[in-house]
């Protein structure tokens, strides 16, 4: 299923079938919904972030997962698209897109795939997941504390150069 958008890089549209719940327009926020979630193509900004995970949050009404899974789920695509922004060279556009489905076959759960175009695979930090102190560097450690498995790979859409895939499976 496919929201109606208009114009260039800004969505106008409504909750479809209200499952999903869609960001007001923002530019550089484009969405489209497919039958198991959405995929968001996005000029890293504030507003356009914050629709995304708006979106992510959704899921959990959308497609039956639980609260902590669906919490779960939105602080890892802040995480991931967090890290894009941040290993970006400043004060340019950031392009990401990010895709968050829920899993059916198999191992009930949410997949999430983030693709960005910083090169080569994220830095891991000595940083503690507990740490009052630090101020960064605990990305992959919350990739694992938060997922059952995520990996690195050749980004699959043309001028990105990564894809961080992972998935989160939901507790019975």
């Amino acid at each position: 299923m496919t929201a109606t958008v208009y114009g260039i890089g800004t969505l106008h549209a409504v909750a479809v079938d209200e499952r999903l719940l869609w960001p007001d327009p923002v530019p550089g926020l484009r969405v489209r919904e497919y039958e198991s979630g959405f995929r968001a193509d996005l000029t890293a900004s504030r507003e356009a972030v914050s629709g995304v995970r708006r979106l992510t949050r959704s899921m959990r009404t959308s497609y039956v997962a639980d609260q902590d899974l669906a919490e779960s789920v939105e602080l890892l695509v802040s995480e991931l698209v967090g890290n894009a922004v941040r290993a970006s060279a400043p004060d340019t556009d950031i392009p990401l897109v990010v895709e968050v489905y829920a899993a059916m076959v198999g191992s009930p759960g949410i997949a999430v795939i983030v693709h960005d175009t910083v090169p080569g695979r994220p830095h891991r930090s000595d940083a503690a997941l507990d740490s009052a102190e630090a101020e960064s560097g605990r990305g992959l450690g919350i990739l694992d504390a938060l997922t059952d498995r995520w990996s690195v790979e050749p980004s699959t859409e043309p001028s990105f150069k990564k894809m961080i895939r992972c998935f989160i499976s939901r507790a019975e």
